[in-house]
């Protein structure tokens, strides 16, 4: 049962939730659909951002708000790291389970279907969803159950860390037979990040009428929420760190904690590893740590580890990738082409013409990280974590796919040499106002 929500397995990894007044927008809007205010006829919401956007914060605060109000009817919250969360073997057991605490009437006749087949649980998904969910819940139902005057929602998390894209796949289009034409009008929320095939599965015709997407966005004022943590986070510090009598009431100032909301890009992965880090050792001054953060002070050796957790979310994102070797290519040309990391002089096609590949490889090189970097329509690239290129070009943090400044910039110099010698592409690359050369300083 490590996959409820308020599991004690999650408890023990402290999971995330939303910090007070924070998120509010998006909790509201997702209550709004639960109670039928908006998109009435869309049975599935599918929640996406960036890694790190606090997807799982909102689901599980979104999880207490339903449980309060009697609308949680179960929850699955997704792992990697965990054997029993990162798969699909025990999940309609634990959504079956957690019905039956939410609807005791359902008990026994989820009860006579595992007697009636002790072998169900072996059987596919779409089985175990209609034997132990949807027949059960029909029978009630049918005996007089009013399922209008309360609504109820199933709340599932992470679902791109399910092991294998084809399974992940496959339990959304289970879950959309399963519900989209019952009477019963239960919704299903869906976090995950915005994987190609998962973009593909939730495009499908079929899904579209009964499908309501969230992206968490600009639209709801991350930075806002993200500065409000901060400030929250350090005065917690100055109050209660054993160490609180030597730091100043000043500390750290407006400007450090408006640099730091900047140096999020709007994810709350950055500013929940820096508070963690920065007042996590009760024998280690918080001001001294923050300096790490802010790379003024060396860490204390290899366990003062600053970004841990960053580094443990850019490793699996890329060690999911295939073709690593090309995908590398294209961060590097990234990197030095815009060392800021607001990448906005240069286009999948433009990527493309310069390392000599067919329209549309750079597209589908950078499809495998829409967690981390997005590709507009109109071929426009934006790093969504500002601390990625921080991670790449650190062979401390990045191991096998640290990225070489030196090595690359000989690469594209000599990328450049061979556009000249065919004069087949414009120094000035595109539009951008950097002549190319410019690139090599």
């Amino acid at each position: 049962m490590g996959a409820v929500y308020n599991s004690l397995e999650r408890q023990k990894l402290d999971a995330p939730k939303c910090h007070p007044n924070t998120r509010v927008a998006v909790i509201q809007r997702i209550i709004d659909w639960i109670l039928g205010k908006i998109s009435c006829t869309a049975l599935i919401l599918w929640l996406y951002g960036a890694a790190g956007a606090g997807k799982s914060a909102i689901a599980h605060s979104l999880a207490e708000r339903c449980e309060r109000e009697g609308w949680l009817l179960a929850t699955f919250f997704f792992w990697k790291s965990a054997a029993e969360r990162s798969n699909i073997d025990r999940f309609v057991a634990t959504i079956a389970y957690q019905a039956a605490r939410a609807i005791p009437a359902l008990r026994p006749l989820i009860e006579d279907a595992v007697e009636y087949d002790p072998e169900i649980f072996h059987h596919s998904v779409d089985v175990q969803l209609d034997k132990l969910l949807l027949k059960p819940l029909r029978l009630l139902h049918s005996g007089g159950f009013d399922f209008k005057t309360c609504p109820f929602v199933i709340i599932l998390d992470g679902l791109d860390e399910c092991h294998g894209n084809l399974i992940q796949s496959g339990l959304v289009k289970s879950l959309a037979t399963a519900f989209l034409h019952s009477p019963l009008h239960i919704r299903v929320l869906i976090a995950s990040r915005p994987e190609i095939y998962l973009q593909s599965t939730f495009n499908s015709s079929s899904m579209e009428p009964h499908l309501l997407r969230l992206a968490l966005s600009d639209e709801y004022s991350p930075d806002e929420d993200i500065y409000l943590f901060l400030v929250d986070s350090f005065e917690l510090m100055r109050e209660e760190h054993p160490l609180a009598s030597h730091i100043s009431p000043s500390w750290p100032g407006l400007g450090i904690l408006r640099d730091l909301t900047r140096k999020s890009s709007g994810q709350f992965i950055f500013a929940s590893t820096t508070v963690k880090y920065v007042c996590g050792d009760p024998f280690e001054l918080p001001t001294r740590r923050l300096d790490v953060i802010r790379q003024l002070r060396p860490p204390f050796g290899e366990e003062d580890l600053p970004y841990a957790e960053l580094n443990s979310l850019y490793n699996y994102v890329l060690s999911k990738v295939r073709g690593i070797e090309r995908v590398m290519q294209v961060l590097g040309f990234l990197m030095i082409v815009d060392p800021s990391g607001h990448i906005s002089i240069s286009t999948t096609d433009k990527i493309d013409t310069f390392l000599f590949w067919p329209r549309g490889q750079t597209q589908a090189c950078l499809s495998q990280l829409a967690s981390v970097i997005q590709c507009g329509l109109d071929g426009h690239i934006h790093i969504l974590h500002a601390s990625l290129q921080d991670f790449l070009c650190d062979p401390s943090r990045s191991g096998q796919f640290y990225l070489c400044r030196e090595s690359f910039l000989g690469d594209i110099a000599l990328l450049a040499l061979r556009h000249l010698s065919h004069e087949t592409i414009d120094l000035s690359l595109a539009g951008a106002s950097l002549p190319l050369i410019n690139f090599f300083n």
